[in-house]
């Protein structure tokens, strides 16, 4: 082997060199793809956008788990496109969370006249909490972990309700729009 690093990666035309770490053209072929299979919906423009704007609004709510069942649920009740709401939940995702939760936090937090900075101050306790809760279930522990999180739950709720709703108007008009005119382009209705 002589003087040749082992772990030594080799570099091809430049690919390790990048500082990005996600790779842009295929996120956005990804994001592309994904918008495609929104238009290409077979339903009124605005069903289709009205469905995804619900899926929007679940997306934003830290209803972790659930978000795709409630928008399924509500689409369903609104009798608009089922799947353009499940695509719109596709709008939460680990790498949009923080913002998403971050953001209904401290929407929610202003709006109830708390002290937004009050969940960055008791973190560690409410994650030691958590910890001791999954690591030795006890009703004292789970309760000790709900005295924590009671304060950060209702402001995440309240302030998702208006994240959510102010991110499914500005989903559900660029969406109308867009299904409208790829409709008209392709000739289905």
């Amino acid at each position: 082997m002589g003087t040749e690093l082992v772990n030594e990666k080799p570099e091809a035309s430049g690919v390790g060199a990048r500082s990005w770490p996600f790779n842009s053209v295929a996120l956005r072929n990804k994001l592309r793809v994904f918008w495609r299979r929104v238009l290409l919906l077979r339903a009124t423009p605005h069903e289709v956008a009205l469905g995804f704007a619900i899926g929007v609004f679940c997306a934003c709510t830290p209803f972790l788990g659930i978000q795709t069942l409630l928008a399924f649920v509500l689409a369903f009740v609104l009798r608009v496109s089922l799947p353009a709401a499940i695509l719109g939940t596709f709008l939460s995702n680990p790498l949009s969370w923080p913002a998403i939760w971050s953001g209904s936090y401290v929407a929610g937090a202003l709006l109830l006249g708390q002290d937004p900075a009050y969940a960055a101050d008791h973190l560690t306790d409410t994650a030691n909490a958590l910890g001791a809760t999954l690591s030795a279930p006890s009703p004292e522990a789970l309760n000790k972990a709900v005295g924590y999180l009671s304060p950060i739950v209702e402001p995440m709720v309240v302030g998702g309700l208006l994240v959510g709703l102010i991110a499914a108007i500005f989903s559900y008009y660029p969406t109308r729009r867009a299904v409208r005119v790829f409709q008209r382009h392709r000739g289905l209705r």
